[in-house]
């Protein structure tokens, strides 16, 4: 049965994680993703009061509980050693920090290519044309799988690695790169978020959760015109959430609410849910 959960993200225009996190509890969702950002919920200023309050609310509801990675400045397949480096670090912290509030899954997003790509067009010199520095940051990007997943392992924690080929820098270009970059890595701590919204953009969600079956871990939902990533409250965009719903009812793991509706913050959350709670008790209904 899938968790009907909340990223705090969708709430970050109003309140802090802490808030954001009693808000979910109070309003009777089953699972937390956690927004991780370099002003509130960073590995490195969060106390060991707010580790407790998270661990405490979570064996006592109970919840599911997972952190989005940063990704204010990090990029995992960055051309700067030093930055890159930095963002390994943050990442390992953040899978620390998952594992201490009792998480079992941490959201990553796929590298991007560095802006001296753009900067070197019509280079000649043939280190710096922008087809070798783009195929430098995806074997970086690729190395840093690699490494985070064995770190990963070592505690415990699952990489839900997300969709982003909508985005112009992302080193991700087809669903399929996600797939042979997971399976590359043959680790049991490297699984994929499912970003739904995205999916829309890309193909289409039936057909990319098709692609990519049981290699996803963990799912992100909001509804857009298929035009942009407009995080649009569940029902009011365009996708045909009826035809993905057999997969949304057998899914094990943690559907993940991730709209924001600036007019509406706390409304717009409330009637997704309840359009979820809907699909799938229908959807649960036809399977009898």
């Amino acid at each position: 049965m899938p968790k009907v959960s909340l990223s705090t993200w969708s709430l970050s225009v109003k309140m802090n994680s802490q808030r954001a996190i009693q808000f979910a509890v109070e309003n009777g969702f089953e699972g937390i993703e956690i927004w991780s950002n370099a002003f509130d919920f960073w590995p490195r200023t969060v106390t060991a009061k707010e580790i407790e309050t998270i661990r405490s609310l979570a064996r006592e509801h109970p919840l599911s509980l997972a952190v989005h990675f940063c990704t204010i400045n990090n990029n995992l397949a960055d051309l700067n050693a030093g930055h890159l480096n930095e963002s390994m670090n943050q990442l390992r912290e953040t899978i620390r920090l998952c594992r201490r509030i009792g998480g079992q899954l941490v959201v990553i997003h796929p590298g991007t290519y560095s802006d001296v790509v753009a900067l070197c067009e019509g280079f000649t010199n043939p280190r710096f044309t922008p087809a070798v520095l783009k195929q430098a940051a995806l074997d970086r990007f690729k190395k840093c799988l690699k490494e985070v997943a064995l770190f990963a392992e070592s505690h415990d924690v699952i990489l839900g690695l997300e969709n982003r080929s909508s985005r112009p820098d992302c080193i991700q270009s087809t669903v399929e790169d996600l797939a042979e970059w997971v399976d590359q890595v043959n680790s049991p701590s490297l699984k994929i978020t499912l970003d739904i919204g995205r999916a829309h953009l890309e193909g289409g969600a039936g057909s990319i959760i098709s692609a990519l079956g049981d290699r996803i871990q963990h799912v992100q939902l909001y509804d857009n015109d298929g035009t942009g990533t407009d995080h649009k409250e569940l029902g009011t965009g365009t996708i045909d959430w009826k035809s993905i719903a057999p997969f949304l009812k057998s899914f094990p793991g943690m559907l993940s609410l991730k709209v924001m509706e600036r007019k509406d913050v706390e409304g717009a959350i409330l009637r997704s849910k309840s359009f979820l709670n809907k699909l799938l008790a229908k959807g649960r209904a036809a399977a009898a």
